[in-house]
């Protein structure tokens, strides 16, 4: 979409008008001069091309477990997740204004730094929130409730309030919520194993409303969801396209990522197989892009479970890739 153009579709009886500005919706970051320089903009790494490769290795990847890949919209800020004595622990570099990055430290979310799952990160469209799943409980701890949904607030240029989850009807008492991803009009695209859905985990559409609120929230249904396992999910910010991470039949892996195109009538496409250099006979899921559009972040996990994990890494692709399954 170029300019102010606007489409309009509908999604299972709910209809949807996404109004574009090119500068929210891939073509064009809030810094363009910035984004022209990618290796000074990602962590000084050289950009992969249609061969994935690990993410800035010994500063990202090192001997232990990480995952995630996330971009702040102004290019300042990364995210990703390190496993750290079995706990999942948020990390981030931030750049300085000589252009340098920092080295990633550690970043706790909920109050008094008290210890929890915090987990799959995703910015909100003006950078000034933070959505990721977490797993946490004050009176509980956080290994005896569901995962949920939470945010962070920007406070100020690179500090965080303490985590909060989302209200109704995002996170339910009575199912897991996971794997949040956001569209240029803020809305929210989440996976869940909520009643309603069509196998052991589903794609949703909660729908942001001008209150700030999220309305109730969709299921994408077939052929994005099936009678199988669907879950981490990264939709483009004008929701044309999405890579989901599924366990469906055809697939090499113990999962693996496939990409679903928008038809012009709004239905969703057959999801298709991202290439054999994406996908191994391994895990590979977290599909991120980045605010320019130019590259796509994945994580690859050994083991059938995170019980027998014990190495994970995270890559980045250019997103040629997808334009090349479409064709």
């Amino acid at each position: 979409m170029k300019g102010n153009a606007a489409k309009t579709w509908s999604l299972n009886g709910i209809t949807i008008t996404l109004a574009c500005l090119t500068a929210s919706c891939g073509g064009g970051p809030p810094d363009p001069e910035s984004f022209s320089r990618p290796a000074a903009l990602y962590l000084g790494q050289q950009p992969p091309g249609e061969t994935p490769e690990p993410f800035a290795p010994g500063i990202v990847n090192t001997d232990a477990i990480e995952l995630n890949g996330v971009v702040s919209p102004d290019g300042r800020e990364f995210f990703f997740t390190r496993v750290i004595d079995g706990v999942f622990v948020m990390h981030r570099s931030l750049k300085g204004e000589a252009g340098s990055w920092s080295a990633p430290e550690p970043v706790y979310t909920y109050p008094d730094r008290a210890p929890g799952l915090a987990v799959d990160m995703a910015y909100s469209p003006d950078g000034s929130r933070l959505y990721f799943l977490g797993r946490y409980s004050e009176e509980l701890g956080a290994e005896e409730t569901n995962s949920d949904l939470f945010v962070i607030e920007r406070q100020g240029d690179d500090s965080w309030s303490p985590a909060s989850p989302l209200a109704a009807p995002v996170n339910r008492p009575d199912s897991q919520e996971w794997y949040p991803s956001v569209a240029a009009d803020g809305s929210l695209y989440f996976a869940s194993d909520r009643p309603g859905g069509l196998g052991e985990g589903d794609i949703w559409r909660a729908q942001r409303l001008a209150d700030g609120s999220f309305g109730e929230p969709v299921n994408l249904g077939p052929p994005v969801n099936s009678e199988y396992h669907e879950g981490d999910t990264y939709v483009s910010p004008d929701e044309s396209w999405l890579v989901v991470t599924s366990r469906r039949p055809g697939g090499i892996g113990g999962g693996d990522l496939y990409v679903s195109f928008r038809r012009d009538d709004g239905a969703w496409s057959e999801p298709r197989l991202l290439p054999p250099t994406i996908n191994t006979e391994l895990l590979d899921f977290c599909p991120m892009g980045t605010p320019d559009g130019r590259y796509l972040f994945f994580s690859r996990r050994t083991g059938d479970s995170w019980a027998e994990a014990d190495a994970g890494d995270v890559f980045w692709v250019n997103t040629s890739v997808i334009e090349k399954v479409r064709s």
